[in-house]
């Protein structure tokens, strides 16, 4: 009935020179997804097949089914362009399209956006570029030639073809005049230059997307065209709520739009490898999104994609018998993470005589060690001297921190190391650090977090491309958890905790926002905090479990809005999977988040001690008991164990968190590292 109803309203029109496509009729109830995608099957142009036909209608149908929610679709090449009549219950809610675009249109209409997202292409990159081309026989042969040459460039709210083509050419030394020539469409100014190339030497800079105009589009011919320079990276396309839309829908299509990696046909349809990838990505989307041939993401760092225990598919059983893949001996047990993508598997131990910090990355398919970095590190902890932060996969770089505060850069394949700090030396740390530096390093738009702990700079970012300090602001000396970003009150913010509170940062400046003094001092503060629908959930030894709001200006409301006494972890991190948190604490515990934290369940297991890490999926949770891994099914109010695994002859405490890609897990145990596959 559906499907007729809009065979019905499809009114009309395929869009042409900025009218306004319409796929459905508006719905008091509807979310108004509007889409600018220049490679949107109605905006392009269809010569190329299979490219620039991205079809939305897909999406939308996806985006009703995960949000229980009409969804009002409209295909637009400018905000401008957009009628009142069009708009769902009046408001634009969901905008896909041209990073820049879109928010040098929503500026004018006031819509504050938010980002949620970034779209893959088909090789993985969340990014586009500007190309500069001349006639195919022009003498030309770099942007530095282009000295009196009538250049054209794309309009100012494109930013491939106009900020980056600016600035390429101004540092090649070229000259621009005070009034730039604008030419709307890619074809439009090649189409010039071609026309005056008898009279006029021209350049034009035309959008990397619209690389098929080389291979000849409607006037253009195959080889008419040639490349001479290329503008640095940006943005393309990116999904943004408007402030029309609550914050707590925002996450939900946040959530909608990066599971599309589950949805291979869904990521067929808009031309893409992984779908959606978080914002904060570094250029790229193959540090967030490395996927394998299953299209799974990589476990890029703690606790996986988004450091919160969640990964988008877990087997409906475990395999009968421990046979992993491979296995390979280490020089030494381990506390910190396993970091892994399709080709690596890193992480951390000592050398045999306890006196240097050892990194190593292992073919991901045969355990075959790929590179090795050994460095002097010698000191007196609690808990031996091994290292306890997880690596961070970032592109083609990987983040590393020994538990004696030494932060090195390495590139990914090789281990070269690109730059290096030690955070107690260089800022000066004189407290006490019993555990050694826990927190594993957070990146977040080309910096690299970390908390040096000092009294001038307890946190600390360096640019992840040289190394150099951004920025580093003072306070109290270092938790032994690792920190997460999120947007809370509207304010994207660092938020974890200090040696004694709770607190928020600026991403852009360090600045503290907030602090949270807790209720019952001498929490360890170990566990990883939690967002959740744009609240905060937070669980200690001492003060339990806690669920924050946040003002509409990022700050925290100090009472929480949810309180749960009887689960206080040591360690454990929990993970949230609907409306239900699951943590482990000699039990499992599963606390129902629409009811005020009201435990639903208690799992008593023998694999089950103080610690235990949980991977959880929309149905399922793998449980890394002592020396057993138990399959849950998350869904059900019993939490019933599905199976079970045994991976050690005997109980064994497993503090280093295992990674998971795709089907395959990779398990520290003792001094072995395993690769075993999940299913059957």
């Amino acid at each position: 009935m559906r499907f007729q109803l809009r065979l019905v309203v499809l009114a009309a029109l395929i869009v042409c020179c900025g009218q306004v496509l319409r796929i459905e009729a508006a719905d008091d109830k509807a979310l108004t997804m509007v889409v600018m995608d220049p490679l949107a099957a109605p905006l392009s142009c269809p010569c190329v097949e299979g490219y620039a036909q991205r079809k939305y209608e897909h999406l939308e149908t996806y985006l009703e089914a995960k949000l229980d929610r009409p969804i009002n679709l409209l295909f637009v090449e400018s905000l401008e362009s957009l009628k009142q009549e069009d708009l769902a219950g009046g408001t634009v809610d969901l905008i896909i399209g041209k990073d820049s675009v879109v928010r040098f249109d929503s500026q004018k209409r006031d819509l504050k956006p938010t980002p949620l997202g970034r779209l893959t292409d088909k090789e993985g990159s969340t990014t586009q570029y500007g190309l500069i081309v001349v006639p195919k026989e022009d003498p030309a042969q770099k942007p530095a030639d282009l000295q009196g040459y009538q250049i054209y460039f794309g309009a100012i709210d494109a930013q491939e073809k106009h900020q980056a083509a600016i600035e390429l050419l101004t540092n090649a030394g070229i000259k621009l005049p005070d009034s730039l020539q604008i030419s709307q469409a890619c074809s439009d100014g090649a189409c010039k230059i071609l026309e005056a190339k008898d009279e006029t030497q021209g350049a034009a800079v035309i959008s990397s997307y619209a690389a098929p105009l080389l291979e000849g589009c409607g006037t253009i011919k195959k080889g008419d065209l040639r490349v001479i320079g290329q503008t640095k990276k940006v943005p393309f396309i990116t999904a943004f709520a408007t402030h029309h839309v609550s914050s707590d829908e925002q996450q939900r299509l946040k959530q909608a739009l990066l599971d599309m990696v589950t949805e291979p046909e869904l990521c067929v349809h808009l031309e893409t490898l992984v779908g959606f990838v978080p914002v904060d990505s570094p250029e790229d989307s193959a540090a967030k999104k490395k996927v394998t041939s299953d299209r799974q993401p990589a476990w890029n760092g703690w606790r996986g994609p988004n450091r919160d225990g969640r990964y988008p598919k877990l087997p409906d059983s475990l395999t009968e018998q421990w046979k992993p893949v491979w296995k390979t001996s280490l020089a030494s047990n381990g506390l910190g993470g396993i970091a892994a993508n399709d080709r690596y598997v890193i992480l951390g131990y000592r050398d045999f005589d306890d006196f240097q910090d050892v990194f190593q990355c292992l073919d991901a398919a045969t355990g075959t060690p790929v590179w090795t970095l050994q460095y002097l590190a010698v000191d007196t902890l609690d808990y031996g001297l091994s290292t306890r932060a997880t690596p961070s996969i970032v592109d083609d770089k990987v983040i590393l921190l020994g538990a004696m505060g030494d932060l090195h850069c390495v590139e990914l394949a090789t281990g070269k190391i690109l730059w290096k700090h030690n955070l107690k030396s260089e800022f000066q740390f004189d407290g006490e650090l019993p555990w050694g530096y826990c927190g594993s390093p957070l990146i977040v738009e080309n910096k690299v977090i970390v908390q040096a702990g000092s009294k001038d700079a307890s946190l600390v970012a360096f640019d992840l491309a040289s190394g150099k300090l951004v920025w580093q602001v003072p306070g109290p000396a270092p938790s032994y958890g690792s920190l997460i970003v999120g947007t809370f009150g509207g304010q994207r913010q660092i938020v974890g905790h200090d040696v004694a509170t709770l607190g928020g940062w600026d991403v852009a400046t360090g600045k503290r926002l907030w602090t949270l003094e807790p209720e019952i001092e001498g929490d360890f503060n170990v566990p990883t905090p939690i967002h959740v629908d744009g609240k905060l959930l937070i669980t200690t030894e001492n003060n339990g479990t806690r669920l924050y709001q946040f003002q509409v200006n990022g700050q925290i409301n100090p009472e929480p809005i949810m309180e749960n006494r009887k689960l206080h972890p040591d360690m454990s991190s929990p993970v949230v999977v609907g409306n239900r948190l699951f943590c482990v604490n000699r039990f499992l515990y599963c606390l129902d988040l629409s009811q005020n934290l009201e435990e639903l369940a208690r799992v008593r297991d023998e694999a089950l001690g103080d610690y235990g890490a949980i991977i959880a999926s929309d149905d399922r949770l793998l449980v890394i008991g002592d020396g057993q891994l138990l399959l849950v099914d998350a869904n059900s109010d019993e939490c019933p164990i599905i199976s079970r695994l045994t991976f050690a002859d005997e109980k064994i405490d497993t503090f280093s968190h295992p990674a998971l890609v795709g089907d395959r897990l990779y398990l520290r145990s003792g001094t072995e590292l395993s690769c075993l596959q999940l299913s059957p």
